[in-house]
């Protein structure tokens, strides 16, 4: 059943009142004889839903955007945001780097597609730093 806040109008006393969606939102007092002394306060609902889910914990990012009629994009976009959010906060993304040594252990040495992207770009800002333009 909702709450519903009604103030007393000479006094300025607040009352939380438990009432039922269908019923007449009135309160007259808590003898019932006071009659148009009070009147109902209507307030902003505060609600909050997904504004803190851990992003080291797949299980939570799983829950965070089930039902949510996310594209493909959009949950990469979600999951990088996850990353950036461990990589401010530990220095690295460890799920990042556990999943390219994996990658690496798996391929022989060799490194994740996106982890030559990274270095690729690592190299060309300090080239670029130097006075050297390099392009493909």
């Amino acid at each position: 059943m909702p709450l519903y806040l009604y103030e007393n109008k000479k006094t300025g006393e607040v009352v939380e009142v438990l009432q039922g969606m269908t019923e007449l939102h009135e309160y007259h007092g808590s003898n019932g004889r006071e009659k148009g002394l009070w009147r109902r306060v209507f307030v902003n609902p505060n609600i909050s839903f997904d504004t803190n889910t851990d992003d080291t914990n797949s299980k939570s990012f799983i829950t965070s955007t089930q039902n949510k009629n996310y594209t493909y994009g959009d949950l990469f976009n979600k999951s990088a945001e996850a990353s950036q959010k461990r990589a401010d906060r530990y220095g690295k993304d460890p799920i990042k780097e556990k999943q390219y040594a994996n990658y690496r252990k798996q391929t022989n040495g060799k490194l994740h597609p996106q982890e030559m992207k990274e270095k690729w770009a690592k190299t060309k800002e300090k080239a670029n730093k130097a006075g050297i333009n390099i392009e493909l």
